[in-house]
């Protein structure tokens, strides 16, 4: 017996479809192989009591006994606090948890974006996403203005001489209200764009100030072709958290180009150890991966910007050449990458 829990993306989103199929995957496993226990599963979407959803109310107020919780994390981080996650397996007596998905350790794992980026991403070929020119040094594409976003932006504003070497967004506070940006002001930035370059409607593309809910492309090509860093301003911030890789670092792999992660700096090595390459030995005597606070963070993005702005053009452009071989067994390897997580959450029993 499976009783589950937690709501879903709305199907007409992007990822809606995506995420209900693999909760429904994910049922039918636990019930082929807990057929004679008691099992609850949870899809994490918007799931906590910090929710008015009413799945929390719902999660707390079953009837009879669980041998086994099944916690489901598919698009967001984990939302669940661990003081209620420990009130569920209380209330219920609950013998067993398995956390399946985007648990960093645990020996259920697989990587939703990496599923469903390699199914709606458009199939670039070389043309259309290798670098013609380095005009623009990097790209910094952010939407939620989240404190370590609106953090970098002013940084950024407070050196306009760097400012205008790349491409940066920051959106607005959000139409539902959501805190974001954890009470600090926030002052937008956007570029001349449409909906239509990303397949998105018009609600979609305002509703963060008109920086677009981009989850499957790369952006305008006419500026992707002409830049060289592609800086990833990953969701979560804090080191001391789980890696979460979203479909934001899969865009520069698939779109070849080398990354800055501003973010959790051991996502560098969870990539490796998945056999990706990364390319932080470019600018070694950076400390990328070493920093340990987020201030460092900020610091060691600025420093990279700065020793790109200082070099001249051609040197750029010929840095990038010495890295296609890289980029591109990165971009196969995501291709490999995308499969093996899809075998995992498939079978993720056996």
């Amino acid at each position: 017996m499976v009783t589950r829990v937690g709501t879903h993306l709305p199907l007409s989103w992007p990822y809606g479809n995506d995420e209900l199929a693999i909760f429904d995957c994910n049922e039918r496993q636990i019930a082929k192989h807990f057929p004679d226990s008691h099992n609850l599963l949870i899809n994490t979407t918007w799931f906590g009591s910090q929710f008015d959803n009413g799945e929390w109310e719902r999660a707390i107020t079953l009837e009879g006994k669980y041998d086994n919780l099944f916690l489901l994390n598919t698009i967001d981080p984990l939302y669940l606090f661990s003081n209620d996650e420990q009130k569920i397996i209380d209330r219920y007596n609950i013998k067993n948890v398995y956390r399946i998905g985007m648990f960093e350790h645990s020996e259920y794992e697989w990587n939703f974006h990496a599923i469903v980026g390699n199914k709606l991403m458009p199939d670039y070929n070389d043309e259309q996403v290798l670098m013609r020119s380095a005009d623009l040094v990097y790209i910094l594409y952010q939407r939620k203005p989240r404190r370590h976003r609106i953090e970098i932006t002013n940084v950024l504003r407070d050196n306009p001489n760097l400012l205008e070497r790349g491409i940066v967004t920051l959106g607005d506070v959000a139409k539902n209200g959501i805190n974001w940006n954890e009470g600090l002001e926030v002052e937008p930035l956007t570029i001349d764009d449409s909906p239509v370059d990303y397949n998105q409607t018009q609600n979609d593309h305002d509703d963060f100030g008109g920086v677009p809910n981009d989850l499957a492309t790369v952006g305008r090509l006419d500026l992707w072709q002409n830049h060289f860093l592609n800086v990833v301003s990953e969701t979560e911030f804090d080191e001391h958290t789980p890696v979460f890789v979203s479909e934001k670092l899969w865009k520069p792999i698939i779109g070849l180009r080398p990354f800055h992660v501003h973010g959790n700096p051991r996502t560098y090595q969870w990539l490796r150890d998945r056999g990706f390459r990364t390319f932080n030995h470019y600018w070694d005597h950076i400390p990328v991966e070493t920093v340990n606070n987020q201030y460092g963070q900020h610091h060691a993005l600025m420093d990279v910007i700065n020793w790109l702005c200082d070099l001249p053009q051609n040197e750029i452009e010929s840095m990038y050449q010495d890295m296609l071989p890289d980029l591109r067994y990165n971009k196969q390897r995501f291709c490999e990458f995308s499969n093996e997580q899809k075998y995992k959450m498939e079978n993720i029993f056996d």
